[in-house]
């Protein structure tokens, strides 16, 4: 099994729309042979910037490349060029681990 993992930091306050964008059901990610499932997890705050981690499962490392490869993937992501990332995002990363 394999996980791509994405981090965002969000201002205070916005936790839910950040993980409202990767919480729809019915997305094209869904329908990718070898995708498992996805998780959007938040983290709880008193108060400051907000966490939110979104774990999404693969069969395999190459079935996630196959995603990251696939027109509709990077169809969507060159629609997005020139646009303005949300303001309420503060920063993202994006990690991928093996599960041993």
């Amino acid at each position: 099994m394999f996980y791509q993992i994405k981090r965002l930091l969000v201002k205070e306050g916005h936790s839910s729309q950040a993980a409202e964008r990767f919480s729809k059901k019915g997305m094209l990610i869904e329908q990718q042979p070898g995708f498992l499932g996805k998780q959007v997890l938040v983290k709880k705050n008193r108060r400051g910037d907000e966490e939110v981690m979104v774990l999404i499962s693969w069969q395999s490392e190459q079935d996630w490349k196959n995603w990251e490869k696939h027109p509709d993937h990077i169809a969507g992501h060159k629609a997005k060029v020139g646009q303005p990332k949300p303001d309420y995002i503060l920063e993202s990363s994006q990690d991928i681990y093996d599960v041993i």
